[in-house]
């Protein structure tokens, strides 16, 4: 066979493997939008306490289910102040990024010619339709610095990074997710002239898988609640009254937030019924339980964290005269709620020992 003929024979092999990938790629895109158009919520359950009170157990991970339905976007973050799209076009998510090789899959692109940050908005808007449900973040080199910052429009970047979270409560990174993740970097490579370099995929889903398995063992929720009687509801005015005088206030999910003095959050109140708590509703509200609510790996690893918490507990139960309970509807005394506090600092030793620590901003982006 002549030189001719197998160089022939080598291009069409390498035409052929080009399209069996892409195919591939587009199979997997197509079957993950299937799945995501009718795929359901699961619901998170929120483990409390044993007949005791003092177990504490992890939660499954699993998408989180609000006490009312709500529009939650997944987090995609690009450029701050990018111009406003064409008409017709949907806008890039802004926030601010913060790529980490402990809790993302990182691509790293390096520009033919540098490139915009807006032009970059504008080439990225793939990876938002796409509709990954784990969070997508850039960040450009600055060279002056020596460091990846959040992209800025007006800024020329020769280097680009790009990274998708390897985990979340609705579970680790899965091989379809970075399919098309690597498939649409790929496209944005394309478009702005760059040599993408693409890490070892089933070390990238190793690394999920492992991540994940770490998260679910400190993934843990308390859940501290205060009931009436069938002759004695709380009323809705009356929770809204104790709930702002302890600096709380209402959100979307329909729930009360207390925020520490950094605005990290420190607590939550729920509604124990089915109906969430809402602004226009609260004065004709009337129900019989209401959970006071402490995420763990959210809050600062801080004894007086989870003491103010308890703190409040005590507070709803004195002030809407109701029974402090646990999970199994049975009071709960002063040494089963100290046994927690000592289960809590095993959990915040553990993720200090990752390098995520509680109340972290790494542990605030794994645990949402």
């Amino acid at each position: 066979m002549s030189d001719l003929q197998l160089g022939l024979l080598a291009i069409g092999v390498a035409v052929v493997a080009g399209v069996i990938a892409y195919n591939r790629w587009q199979e997997t895109r197509v079957r993950r939008r299937t799945e995501g158009a009718f795929a359901g919520r699961h619901e998170d359950a929120l483990l409390r306490g044993g007949p005791t009170g003092a177990e504490v157990a992890p939660s499954p991970r699993v998408p989180a289910v609000e006490p009312a339905p709500i529009d939650r976007a997944i987090e995609h973050t690009l450029v701050v102040d990018v111009p406003p799209a064409p008409q017709g076009e949907a806008a890039v998510p802004l926030a601010a990024a913060g790529l980490d090789p402990a809790v993302d899959y990182i691509v790293e692109l390096d520009c033919a010619r540098p490139v915009s940050g807006a032009d970059l908005a504008r080439h990225a808007q793939a990876l938002v339709d796409e509709g990954l449900v784990r969070p997508v973040h850039w960040e450009g080199y600055d060279e002056a610095r020596a460091l990846w910052r959040p992209l800025a429009p007006e800024v020329d970047y020769p280097r680009v990074r790009v990274g998708i979270q390897l985990t979340n409560r609705a579970g680790p990174l899965g091989e379809d997710d970075l399919v098309a993740f690597c498939g649409d970097v790929q496209e944005v490579a394309l478009a702005i002239a760059a040599q993408a370099d693409f890490p070892d995929t089933d070390e990238g889903l190793a690394r999920a898988q492992d991540l994940d398995r770490f998260c679910s063992a400190v993934d843990v929720q308390i859940g501290l609640s205060v009931i009436g009687s069938e002759s004695h509801a709380f009323s809705g005015s009356k929770l809204r009254s104790l709930a702002e005088s302890a600096g709380m206030t209402i959100g979307r999910d329909g729930r009360f937030h207390r925020q520490a003095e950094d605005g990290s959050e420190l607590f939550a109140l729920s509604n124990l019924e089915p109906m969430p708590f809402h602004a226009e509703t609260m004065k004709t509200l009337q129900t019989r339980g209401v959970t006071a609510l402490f995420d763990v790996p959210r809050v600062s690893a801080s004894p007086s964290a989870f003491r103010r918490f308890i703190d409040f507990a005590h507070q709803l139960e004195q002030a809407l005269g109701g029974v402090l309970v646990d999970d199994n509807r049975k009071p709960i005394g002063q040494a089963a709620l100290e046994a927690i506090g000592q289960q809590l600092e095993s959990i915040h030793r553990t993720m200090a020992a990752r390098g995520i620590p509680a109340g972290g901003p790494l542990a605030l982006r794994l645990f949402s």
